[in-house]
């Protein structure tokens, strides 16, 4: 028998050849793209190799990098990786963990208390010396939902350190106890299911909870015009690719305001409404994480003006908005885009009100809050 004729005895390893074969020249033959709309991420480009790169070995962790990134059809491979996933009843994948009803969680079960204990003792400094400030910190969606993680997983008691942080602020600080706001209505479309963050009407229900806090009318929800952007899919998915979840649906209101200030950049709103066309609708919000955003209100000003600066994570950037109803500048910085401490322009400028408004994850993990101390 002559050896084709062996060969064709074994005709899956002829289709495992062709398959093998056809998808390395289809990935030849495959332009290299720049950005994933599914994954929300710059992709890997193929690296240039230098005699350095070369022998220290990350040219070759840079070029499988690449290759993984470049793959034909990837898209389609992930998605039938999470279906498996799904069939196989597997609930945690990335760190991102699946609970009932489509809600995802990220897995969190050690809190980095070293840290946290860093950034307290430089919020402490600024707070002792700013006693018009409040802290609120929001805790995350798990919280809010323990009956929807998998039975037995045991998450950080983020509830019981946010007390312990309250009680040892409140001789110099005002503090604002959110949870009992969000648990009140946790029947309402508060969380996202696929993203870490609260939904607009979440960061709303913390609006009426801080200007009662403050004895300040609030707005009411039916005096602005809503707009609803289907299709969201948030941090979450992008991690872990479980293309059976449903997507979430992303609310903003028209508010009105004289002006937009992004990093010194006017903008003509506060929405970067080109942006709720792509992955990260969220970002959309005061146009992403930017240094020192600066809203003004459009409403008359008489006298000196209202105004309070918000240092913040970005649960915050669908919150501020919000506040120009009641004040007329509303100042927000973001400590991890400053390139060094709080700008001069912040602490030239007298502020009527002070709001440190954080996640606890991101309270505890942010290693930028020494930006406070000059």
């Amino acid at each position: 028998m002559s050896k084709f004729k062996k060969l064709l005895q074994y005709p899956l390893v002829w289709f495992f050849g062709l398959f093998v074969a056809g998808f390395t020249i289809a990935d030849l033959a495959k332009p290299a793209a720049a950005f994933s709309d599914f994954e929300n991420r710059y992709l890997k480009q193929l690296p240039t190799p230098t005699v350095r790169t070369i022998f220290d070995g990350s040219f070759a962790q840079n070029y499988e990098s690449y290759l993984n990134d470049q793959f034909v059809l990837r898209n389609n491979w992930i998605s039938l990786k999470s279906r498996a996933e799904s069939v196989l009843l597997k609930v945690e994948n990335n760190g991102i963990v699946y609970g009932s009803g489509g809600q995802m969680f990220e897995k969190y079960t050690t809190c980095p208390t070293e840290q946290l204990e860093k950034n307290l003792g430089y919020l402490s400094d600024f707070l002792m010396q700013h006693p018009n400030s409040t802290l609120a910190i929001i805790p995350s969606a798990y919280e809010i939902y323990p009956e929807k993680l998998p039975t037995g997983l045991k998450m950080v008691d983020q509830l019981s350190i946010i007390s312990e942080i309250y009680n040892e602020y409140s001789d110099f600080a005002e503090t604002l106890d959110l949870y009992p706001t969000l648990e009140a209505a946790k029947d309402q479309y508060i969380y996202y299911r696929t993203d870490h963050h609260w939904t607009t009407n979440g960061a709303y229900l913390a609006y009426k909870a801080y200007c009662e806090a403050k004895g300040l009318p609030y707005t009411d929800l039916s005096e602005l015009t809503a707009h609803e952007v289907p299709d969201f899919y948030g941090t979450y998915f992008n991690k872990c690719k479980n293309t059976t979840i449903s997507p979430d649906t992303l609310t903003w209101y028209e508010i009105p305001m004289s002006s937009v200030t992004v990093d010194g950049t006017e903008k003509g709103e506060y929405l970067n409404v080109e942006g709720l066309e792509s992955r990260d609708k969220y970002g959309a919000f005061l146009w992403g994480n930017n240094g020192l955003t600066i809203l003004k209100s459009d409403r008359e000003v008489s006298g000196e003006p209202s105004r309070i600066l918000i240092i913040k994570d970005s649960y915050a950037n669908c919150f501020a908005p919000f506040l120009t109803l009641q004040y007329d500048e509303v100042w927000v910085a973001d400590l991890r885009s400053l390139a060094k401490g709080l700008p001069d322009s912040v602490k030239e400028t007298d502020f009527t009100d002070i709001l440190i408004l954080y996640n606890f994850m991101n309270l505890a993990s942010d290693n930028n809050f020494y930006r406070l101390s000059y």
